[in-house]
């Protein structure tokens, strides 16, 4: 059987029995029809049950050499063709019982811990928006929100008004799985979400908190355009520092005001808990240069040197 027959196969299953989100199966289509491409671009066998490990070890060296990928992304590309060989398996209709996918190595990355912005740069982030912004209300509250509840970009753009009480201050964000989960708000967030919703104007008829200036729903990209513009004109922009970071920063500070790690899971909507954990490693980082400054972390060199001259001649003949 064709692989693409089993790929979108795979792609139905994912989104009608796993409820993945459509960003997840956007994913595992374009790593998988990156393989398919590769292998008729190869004259590879396209049939499932003729594919091999020697197949698919040639396509990451094809990764890896000819289209440069790092090894995260080829990790993740890795991880996609194990679990549709994982599904085309399980499934037993395909013509084969033999995973070639299970040879294949894992691929070692190194975690790096994520950029965060300092509660200095928070604030001056913050309060610079007001003044650089072409729509000061929506996008301090949108920021404010991010920075407040550690979302995600596409949790805060699905963002719908039913999803937003704020007589109670909270909100509900629709995250990876479609899973639902209640976020507490400050009084701030909720003071500014409100002088937000005061000017919001829609131009279509919607339901979406936030909109664009021309009142339709605001785009991911446009999102990510007006935070490298405001980051630029506050000051705090640096290279590699995306909306993204905005949610590290968000969950770094809370942990660091002493939030127990499983609030943090659940405030994330982390499903593991070692993905939260990496932000233990942040807060440790930090922890290490506060302690830098304990009035006993060094020894004053003349007294030191004054101790070593006191020790008798003879001590030093018996070592």
């Amino acid at each position: 059987m064709l692989i693409e027959v089993c790929i979108q196969d795979f792609l139905n299953c994912l989104e009608v029995e796993r409820g993945s989100s459509p960003n997840t199966i956007e994913g595992y289509a374009n790593d998988l029809g990156l393989f398919v491409l590769f292998l008729k671009q190869n004259e590879l066998p396209t049939n499932v049950e003729e594919i091999t490990v020697q197949h698919l070890r040639q396509f990451l060296v094809y990764l890896k050499r000819e289209r440069g990928n790092s090894p995260v992304t080829v990790k993740r590309k890795v991880s996609a063709i194990k679990s549709l060989f994982n599904f085309i398996c399980r499934e037993r209709v395909y013509g084969i019982d033999y995973n070639p996918a299970v040879q294949l190595a894992t691929i070692k990355t190194s975690r790096k811990l994520p950029q965060i912005l300092s509660l200095e740069e928070c604030k001056s982030f913050l309060k610079g928006i007001k003044q650089a912004s072409l729509f000061p209300q929506r996008d301090y509250a949108m920021f404010l929100l991010f920075l407040q509840s550690g979302c995600r970009l596409l949790e805060l753009k699905s963002m719908r008004l039913l999803d937003l009480d704020l007589k109670e201050k909270t909100v509900r964000f629709l995250g990876k799985g479609s899973k639902e989960r209640m976020v507490p708000l400050t009084g701030d967030t909720c003071r500014a979400l409100e002088s937000y919703l005061n000017v919001r104007c829609p131009r279509v008829e919607t339901d979406y908190l936030f909109l664009s200036t021309h009142g339709k729903p605001i785009s991911k990209r446009g999102i990510q355009q007006i935070f490298r513009d405001l980051a630029e004109k506050t000051g705090v922009y640096r290279p590699g520092l995306s909306v993204h970071k905005l949610r590290h920063t968000s969950l770094t500070l809370l942990l660091k005001e002493g939030v127990d790690i499983r609030c943090l899971q659940e405030i994330a909507g982390h499903a593991d808990i070692s993905t939260t954990q990496v932000y233990t490693h942040v807060a440790g980082e930090d922890i290490r240069r506060q302690m830098e400054k304990h009035p006993l972390a060094a020894i004053d060199s003349d007294m030191e040197n004054q101790l070593l001259k006191e020790v008798p001649l003879k001590f030093y003949e018996l070592l």
